[in-house]
C-alpha cells in the first residue's frame, strides 16, 4: 500500500498563495496515483457536494 499523506501535506495557506492556473499546472504536472474503488466513491462524493447549491437563509446555510 503507498503513502498518500504527502498528497494532501501542502498546508491550506501556501494553497491559497499561488493562482488557480498555477494550481492547475501543479495538479497535470503530477505523477498519476492509483486508488481503490472506495477511495474512488468517496472523492465523487466530495466533489458532488462541492458543485451542490448552497443558500443562505436565517443565518443558515443549506445544501441542495
Amino acid at each position: 500500500m503507498s503513502d498518500r499523506s504527502a498528497t494532501f501535506a501542502k498546508p491550506l495557506t501556501a494553497a491559497r498563495k499561488t493562482t488557480l492556473d498555477q494550481r492547475i499546472e501543479e495538479l497535470r504536472a503530477r505523477e498519476p496515483v492509483d486508488i481503490n474503488h472506495g477511495e474512488a466513491i468517496l472523492l465523487q462524493g466530495i466533489a458532488t457536494a462541492s458543485l451542490r447549491k448552497q443558500r443562505i437563509a436565517q443565518d443558515k446555510i443549506t445544501l441542495n
